[in-house]
């Protein structure tokens, strides 16, 4: 079995929780989106919330592997509510920090030379670029 540092594992679990927020708020603003604004998006916030629990399944899964236990709880309430427009700003803003902590945790897989789990965060991180550059297009950003 493969085993990894504890601070890798630390920050794999928090990019897990962190993933699970993100599953969260966009399945809700999938359900909760309202409006002729909604029907544009709505579809996408679906779509997304999917990418994200695939996400939370790979990082689960590797944290496992890597000998730790993947945490079940989401880093913190998933924002909700408020019209289209306030929902892909929050989205966009999580999204940046997940872009942040990715590079983070990319920089520490390299460092421990585990390129396997590295390869997996660089894959997460070109999806999360998508998604901002997704929500700034919309935005008109």
């Amino acid at each position: 079995m493969a085993k990894a540092s504890e601070q890798l594992i630390a920050g794999l679990n928090q990019a897990l929780s962190e993933e699970l927020t993100a599953l969260f708020q966009y399945l809700w603003q999938h359900i909760q989106g309202k409006g002729i604004e909604s029907a544009a998006v709505s579809e996408i916030f679906k779509a997304t919330s999917m990418t994200e629990m695939n996400h939370a399944y790979k990082l689960a899964e590797r944290i496992d592997l890597l000998g730790g236990a993947p945490v079940t709880a989401a880093a913190r309430q998933p924002k909700t509510g408020g019209d289209v427009r306030q929902m892909i700003q929050d989205d966009l803003a999580l999204e940046h920090d997940a872009i942040k902590m990715y590079k983070r945790l990319i920089e520490l897989a390299d460092d421990e030379d585990d390129d396997v789990t590295e390869q997996m965060l660089i894959g997460i991180l070109k999806d999360e670029q998508e998604h901002a550059n997704q929500w700034e297009g919309i935005l008109g950003q």
